[in-house]
């Protein structure tokens, strides 16, 4: 639609131009005061035409290389957490106290588990269940439009969204920061229904706060074992449905394709 439309601008504005050129012709030929009028007036409307086609242009050319941009940086963050899942994490050693585990374990900035927890965390829930038969699901949030604002704003935004997560998801469920702006829920026993009914419901809940209008999330879904048998490719997945969800706009939420 939008390519017919700026076809048809651009003939109306070509057309402009040859009918301001005529004109101009027969007004030198005639003499005529008034073909010179009508050719300057053709000349103007060619001129504004032709400008609004080239605001246009810029606009339109800025937004797709933003969204490109956009789709790149999302990329490199899942593809450099799914390599990070590639090699199997062994234990992680943690201080004693109980206090000194928590400050490891945790982000202070937004409440949030870590990402390094994210990674060991994932790895151990897809092998339990393996071993269980059971299934596990994996959301990635990404928090809409806020690519070039400032960290502090950052921050305040996710750990707005961790508060909603964790009192939105279950107590076996786990949420952690992925990122400047991401987070991951690990939802145990949870298949593809009931995960898109958990992201869904966190989008809801964000829509519905008074921050709604300003702050709202895109999600992608991946299940263990319907879309992935190991924990680097589980996460590549939901990346790859969150990618998705931020193609087709924001707000939104999309699962990953079957294997």
């Amino acid at each position: 639609m939008m390519g017919v439309m700026v076809d048809r601008r651009v003939i109306v504005c070509v057309c402009a131009a040859l009918g301001a050129l005529a004109f101009g012709i027969v007004g030198v030929i005639t003499g005529s005061v008034g073909w010179g009028l009508a050719a300057g007036v053709a000349g103007v409307f060619a001129g504004s035409t032709g400008a609004s086609l080239g605001t246009q242009h810029r606009i339109t050319d800025g937004a797709l290389r933003k969204s490109e941009q956009d789709r790149l940086r999302l990329t490199r963050e899942i593809e450099a957490l799914s390599l990070t899942l590639e090699t199997e994490i062994g234990p992680v050693e943690t201080p004693q106290t109980p206090r000194e585990r928590a400050e490891n374990a945790f982000d202070p900035a937004t409440g949030l588990y870590d990402e390094r927890y994210f990674a060991v965390l994932v790895q151990q829930q897809v092998a339990a269940a393996r071993r269980s038969l059971r299934p596990l699901s994996v959301v990635i949030f990404e928090v809409d439009g806020l690519v070039d604002s400032d960290p502090d704003m950052c921050v305040q935004a996710l750990a707005v969204v961790g508060d909603v997560l964790r009192r939105t998801l279950r107590e076996s469920d786990s949420a952690c920061r992925l990122g400047a702006l991401m987070v991951g829920a690990i939802l145990e026993d949870t298949p593809e229904s009931g995960a898109v009914w958990a992201a869904e419901r966190v989008r809801g809940t964000l829509l519905s706060s008074p921050i709604g209008d300003s702050l709202t999330v895109s999600a992608g879904v991946a299940c263990y074992p319907s879309h992935a048998l190991g924990a680097a490719e589980l996460v590549a997945q939901a990346g790859r449905a969150l990618e998705e969800a931020r193609r087709l706009g924001t707000d939104r939420v999309e699962i990953a394709p079957d294997i």
